[in-house]
């Protein structure tokens, strides 16, 4: 039993260290672009879909009415996601001053301005 135990625990111990060493990735816009524009691949689109949700997810989770109101406003009814994409797509394919920003700062960029707010 007590093997067990201590084979359980370097196990733990070699799984732990593991942990910390993943490390965040920037995804450019031009790579964005590349993902998303392949879609005869379902790995492609559940990362493009993915990301890009993701993305609208920590933009609506960080809205406050006061400190930090909404600056994007959907029409309603609104786009789906998958026009949402494509309209990024095409914008970003012509906004080449942007290819190498992170695709997250970009999709913000596009929403902005397809989408503001009335003042």
């Amino acid at each position: 039993m007590k093997k067990f135990l201590l084979a359980s625990g370097i196990a733990l111990v070699s799984m732990a260290g593991g942990l910390g060493t993943a490390h965040a990735i920037n995804i450019s816009t031009s790579e964005m672009v590349t993902i998303c524009k392949d879609t005869g691949n379902p790995a492609a689109q559940n990362f493009c879909n993915g990301y890009a949700q993701g993305v609208y997810d920590m933009y609506v989770s960080d809205i406050h009415p006061t400190e930090n109101p909404a600056y994007i406003c959907f029409p309603n009814p609104g786009p789906s996601r998958a026009d949402a994409i494509k309209g990024y797509v095409a914008w970003a394919s012509k906004a080449t001053e942007y290819s190498r920003l992170p695709a997250a700062d970009t999709m913000m960029r596009y929403l902005a301005t397809t989408y503001p707010c009335k003042k």
